[in-house]
């Protein structure tokens, strides 16, 4: 399953649900948008010397951390998937 996660809006607010349907229907996912209201995605950037967006976070089936990437490389995104 893959999930996109709204960190925050281009005004550093939480995203309200009204964000995350505009934001979906921008791109035309089809996928959940979920909105990370505590930040905690920004918990696995520590101790990366930089963090790039997209910053993508797979989980196994176990709903374990499998890979963690920062920045834009569709090659081994496609590859997880």
């Amino acid at each position: 399953m893959v999930l996109q996660v709204i960190t925050e809006t281009a005004d550093y607010s939480t995203p309200e649900q009204a964000d995350l349907q505009e934001w979906a229907d921008s791109y035309g996912l089809t996928m959940p948008v979920l909105a990370d209201a505590e930040g905690l995605l920004w918990t696995y950037a520590e101790g990366m010397s930089s963090v790039g967006l997209p910053f993508t976070v797979v989980l196994d089936r176990g709903v374990v951390i499998d890979t963690i990437m920062s920045g834009s490389n569709s090659t081994r995104a496609e590859e997880l998937l």
